[in-house]
């Protein structure tokens, strides 16, 4: 048995708490004895933990009294169990959002090298929309396969490679945007544009084809996707059209070569 200042101790609460718990009928001591001592049971200390718990959780008393009053007392401990696991979780997701949200300003910035208020909060409401509805788009227009594929796409609120290599093209890609497709630096972005695309769509030149109309703002529009508006696509578009096709004539070049060489 616990004297009500051995119980304060141990609980870390006050004695007076203890006796407003008495006053609300919280929690009764066990024994009070003629000279008006108050002796807590072991019981009554897993009682008080409990109502500590639930109060840490945002409970008001009134409502924490209601819950050890409806469920018998073996099942007390059980409930405020269930409901620290529920704010655990919804803790979790709340900082799940806000890392995500960090992650998506850091990313913004990366590519910007300025964070715009307004860019990032399309972003934040588009990622809220989010999961269901870019799944309902892609069940749309895409075969189950190629939706296997898309499902590895950067995510702006991740920080893997992946994410890391397509913020360091797009950046690199407005830094250079006011440079003609042939330049050395437009066709060195081209090149790594041309892999990084290959990569992501595992060599499905159809689907890549494909994803980027779609993505594809119209005209007055703002981006689809963060990074990718009008203009920005429309600077890759040369660069990469630029780079196939020059890839294409030195490959033409390089086999005439060969088959006059191995007709002389």
């Amino acid at each position: 048995m616990y004297r009500i200042g051995q119980l304060a101790k141990e609980a870390q609460v006050s004695i007076r708490t203890l006796r407003y718990y008495d006053e609300l009928g919280l929690l009764k001591p066990s024994i009070v004895t003629e000279s008006g001592y108050r002796y807590y049971s072991a019981e009554d200390t897993v009682t008080l933990y409990i109502i500590l718990a639930l109060k840490q959780l945002g409970f008001s008393l009134l409502q924490i009294r209601e819950m050890l009053t409806e469920h018998p007392k073996e099942e007390r401990w059980k409930t405020s169990l269930h409901y620290q696991l529920q704010a655990v979780k919804e803790e979790k997701q709340r900082l799940q959002q806000l890392e995500d949200a960090l992650q998506v300003a850091l990313n913004a910035i990366e590519i910007k090298e300025k964070l715009q208020a307004e860019d990032l909060r399309l972003f934040l409401e588009a990622a809220q929309a989010g999961t269901q509805q870019r799944q309902q788009f892609r069940a749309r227009h895409f075969t189950p396969t190629e939706q296997a594929i898309l499902a590895n796409l950067p995510e702006l609120h991740t920080d893997d490679p992946k994410t890391q290599t397509w913020t360091r093209l797009l950046r690199e890609v407005r830094e250079h945007m006011h440079e003609p497709p042939d330049s050395p630096a437009s066709q060195r972005l081209a090149e790594e544009i041309v892999a990084y695309a290959d990569e992501l769509f595992q060599g499905n030149e159809e689907l890549t084809g494909k994803y980027w109309e779609l993505i594809r703002p119209q005209p007055g529009q703002p981006a689809r996707l963060y990074g990718l508006d009008a203009e920005t696509m429309t600077y890759i578009d040369a660069i990469v059209d630029w780079y196939i096709a020059q890839t294409e004539h030195n490959e033409n070049a390089t086999n005439t070569e060969r088959n006059e060489t191995e007709n002389c």
